[in-house]
């Protein structure tokens, strides 16, 4: 899981999960929780298998 408590400049961000022995399927969530609705954006999503 990824918090942020700033402003945080646009930029590319790159997150390893961890796969359970077993898994058949994943499911991603982004969440935004906050008053300044000013401007976010989630962008580009890629789920790789490596």
């Amino acid at each position: 899981m990824r918090t942020y408590t700033a402003d945080v400049p646009s930029r590319t961000e790159t997150v390893s999960l961890q796969v359970p022995a077993g898994a058949t399927s994943v499911r991603v969530r982004f969440r935004y929780t906050g008053g300044d609705n000013w401007y976010w954006v989630i962008d580009g999503v890629r789920i790789d298998r490596s």
